[in-house]
């Protein structure tokens, strides 16, 4: 069944919209710490890894653990076909180093559908 996504679903709780604007609660986008001057990229990417949580991913318990199965691998899921307009999917992800740093890289595949 094809669906539109909420507010909420995309851009995190305490995401809320008017005819104006959209705002969008820092504290709900993953692998963020939110500041009071945090970088345009920074936000992006917290926005995109919030929208890929409602297109795929693992099952966990109460406490933020993978679900396994008897080979102990994490048990995931894809909704894939169930939203109208868009997908969002992992292509890959590796450690990389940037600027110094040792980052994980995500690469992201993002599929815009038209309405006609």
């Amino acid at each position: 069944m094809i669906t539109s996504l909420s507010v909420q679903q995309l851009f995190g709780e305490g995401a809320t919209q008017t005819l104006t604007t959209l705002t969008i609660t820092k504290s709900s986008l993953p692998k963020l710490n939110p500041t009071s001057n945090n970088s345009a990229e920074s936000l992006l990417v917290g926005i995109l890894l919030k929208v890929l949580e409602n297109f795929e991913g693992e099952i966990t318990d109460e406490s933020g653990h993978s679900i396994t199965n008897e080979l102990d691998i994490s048990i995931t899921y894809g909704n894939d076909d169930n939203a109208e307009l868009m997908n969002v999917s992992t292509f890959n992800i590796y450690l990389s180093e940037r600027i110094g740093f040792q980052c994980l890289t995500h690469n992201l595949v993002i599929h815009k559908y038209d309405a006609d």
